[in-house]
């Protein structure tokens, strides 16, 4: 019984230290609140570092984001409701020995034909246009500070009914990020978690020596 007791009371302190170990190194999680900049493209977004190793490249989807660019602006001008953003949710910001380097990301948009003819002194310019754009944000250079360098890269085209073609074509414009937040990740206390170790040790006990008494 005394062997009993001390291989439990070992192992009650081993799950406490261990547990509490990993609370310490999860309290150090955040959430980090990006703005990113460039000629041609702007916004701000969110990802959480909690499952960032800190060892080599890594990879986290982001949690939510908002892009501005002229595509958002200049093509979607063609539309009755524009478009005031392109969702960022989902794409992936890579990190590097534990630092954030840039973000990965494209998006589609069409176009849809519109009976919308455009006046000007009583001359109709064009009617039913259509088109389409496409955009991408990507880093290279992840592993090196020289090659390091993140870049937008954008294309619109509407054909304004059988008048002509408006088109637009910007790529590799420069990317830079600016962290703007930090608040903690949304992580268990090492206390509590130490606590419930503890009272799950302990149940084990009594329910051992209910059983030997009987």
């Amino acid at each position: 019984m005394p062997r009993l007791g001390s291989a439990i009371a070992s192992t009650i302190l081993s799950v406490f230290w261990a547990v509490s170990l990993v609370g310490v190194d999860q309290a150090q999680a955040a959430v980090f609140t990006f703005n990113f900049d460039g000629d041609d493209a702007g916004g701000v977004f969110k990802v959480d570092n909690s499952s960032v190793t800190g060892r080599g490249v890594e990879t986290i989807a982001v949690s939510e984001g908002r892009l501005y660019t002229w595509l958002t602006s200049g093509f979607n001008r063609y539309k009755r409701q524009p478009r005031e953003y392109f969702d960022l949710a989902g794409a992936t910001a890579y990190f590097y020995q534990g630092n954030f380097r840039g973000l990965r990301a494209s998006g589609f948009d069409e176009l849809t034909p519109e009976d919308n003819i455009i006046v000007d002194e009583g001359e109709t310019y064009y009617t039913n246009n259509t088109g389409h754009v496409v955009w991408s944000m990507d880093t290279n250079g992840l592993t090196s500070d020289e090659m390091w360098t993140s870049v937008f890269a954008g294309y619109y085209e509407v054909i304004l009914g059988s008048c002509c073609v408006d088109r637009r074509i910007v790529f590799g414009t420069p990317v830079s990020y600016t962290l703007v937040n930090t608040e903690p990740s949304p992580v268990p206390e090492p206390l509590t978690a130490g606590g419930t170790a503890l009272a799950l040790a302990g149940l084990s006990w009594l329910k051992h020596k209910k059983k030997m008494a009987a």
